[in-house]
């Protein structure tokens, strides 16, 4: 459908369920297009091309909501599934906080944000396909002891029309794409206990625009380098030291930190930062956004999942904590207004500092430059922090040898005031974003 059509279903069915009984409802029709591929040792291992379509409702009748979802779009469908959802809604228990956002909230941002490619939905599969297999042979023939764990390209788009019975009916596109390639080595030093196991890492890339990817040169470079900068990999000895969060750790951890600040976890007081609103929380070098409007960034929309229209929000500035990411339940709730957060996070990112990664790596004298975290040691409820890591020990202010098989422990609220330089620069890699930055002192537990 087009973007019209998909407004006039939207728009009519919110018209169909008013007139069997809705008191509000609110209509999302959704398209997806999806196309992936990945290979391995030259060969097609996996190839997907798909495309589908979905209609979700929601109404309200006195108070009481209720959902229904279909991939049938077929208009005997359609009016079966808005009587359900209207007969459903009498059984529901009724809700004070339930109902649609401020009238005056709504809207579109109004600017063209560059997340709709068209390249990304006319290039061919064969290009798709090629792009992939190249990967993976430019990777294995930057070095002989790269084993290749497989590349993959996956690309789509997602078009979403919205409307709501108090006026609201807009629609938005966006395209994605993602380049990856995973390397393995085997690790055989002359002794020690890594002999015979096997290191592996990866590098990717994601634009709205297929041209935006980056060159596969560079991804290559970059997997076949963290993969062999594993090889001899040590276990630290149990210290504590300053840590160099690098932008892959970063964004894990403020994965974490996004979820702490998710209005849903606040006023169910399963975050750590339930009761901390206007508080300082962190380093004043800290400031953390929410922004839907960055040109051509993966997060960015023009309205919310409630049609709310869209803003940049600071939810952390200079180390205070200044809102929570909110929609409209969870801001009346909390007698807050809605920050247009409904669907989750869009863009979000801490603020880059002033410093270089190599100016942080140089002003550690023994310590600790941590690229992958692992496992589900990360609490976002009650703030504490113990997860498996990956990393290259520093010593004298450089990059002297991996290390591997530690956990790196302590809290969110310590981390966070812990943090003493932020690097001045970040790729956006997906919705979430983080420049490198380092703790003063962090408990590493190894041998």
């Amino acid at each position: 459908m087009t973007g019209d059509q998909m407004k006039e279903t939207a728009a009519r069915i919110v018209e169909t369920a008013l007139s069997e009984g809705a008191g509000t409802a609110e209509v999302d029709v959704a398209e997806n297009n999806r196309f992936g591929v990945t290979v391995r040792n030259g060969n097609i291992e996996n190839l997907i091309e798909s495309g589908s379509s979905r209609i979700g409702i929601s109404v309200s009748v006195d108070g009481r909501k209720s959902s229904a979802t279909s991939s049938d779009l077929s208009e005997e469908s359609i009016k079966r599934m808005i009587r359900e959802a209207v007969e459903l809604a009498a059984f529901m228990d009724r809700d004070e906080y339930f109902g649609l956002p401020d009238p005056e909230e709504l809207g579109s941002a109004g600017i063209d944000l560059g997340i709709h490619d068209e390249e990304t939905c006319s290039a061919t599969a064969d290009r798709k396909i090629g792009l992939a297999m190249e990967l993976e042979k430019m990777a294995c023939a930057l070095d002989g002891r790269i084993i290749s764990d497989g590349a993959s390209l996956s690309s789509g788009s997602y078009s979403s029309a919205f409307a709501n019975s108090i006026g609201f009916c807009d629609w938005y596109s966006q395209t994605w794409n993602s380049l990856e390639i995973s390397c393995a080595a085997a690790d055989r030093p002359a002794r020690g206990p890594n002999t015979g196991k096997k290191q592996s890492s990866y590098w990717f890339s994601t634009s709205c625009r297929f041209s935006g990817l980056e060159p596969i040169e560079s991804i290559a470079s970059k997997a076949v380098e963290r993969t062999i900068g594993k090889l001899g990999a040590v276990k630290p000895k149990t210290c504590e030291v300053p840590v160099i969060f690098d932008e892959t750790a970063a964004r894990r951890f403020f994965g974490s930190i996004s979820s702490a600040v998710n209005g849903g976890n606040i006023y169910r007081r399963a975050s750590f930062l339930a009761d901390r609103l206007g508080e300082k929380i962190s380093s004043p070098l800290v400031t953390l956004v929410d922004d839907p409007l960055i040109q051509g960034a993966p997060g960015s929309r023009p309205f919310d999942a409630e049609g709310v229209r869209t803003r940049k929000t600071t939810v952390v500035e200079n180390g205070i904590l200044k809102t929570w990411l909110l929609d409209s339940y969870q801001a009346r709730k909390l007698s807050m207004r809605t920050t247009g957060s409904a669907g989750g996070i869009s863009n979000f990112y801490m603020k880059p500092g002033d410093s270089s990664l190599e100016e942080m790596i140089a002003g550690v004298d023994e310590g600790l430059l941590l690229t992958e975290l692992s496992g589900p040691g990360a609490n976002w409820s009650n703030g504490d922090f113990s997860q498996g890591g990956q990393g290259i020990w520093i010593s004298g202010g450089k990059l002297a040898y991996p290390v591997n098989e530690f956990t790196i422990a302590g809290s969110f609220l310590q981390m966070l005031s812990g943090i003493s330089a932020v690097a001045d620069r970040f790729e956006w890699k997906g919705p979430l974003s983080s420049p490198a930055f380092r703790i003063d002192r962090m408990t590493i537990s190894g041998t």
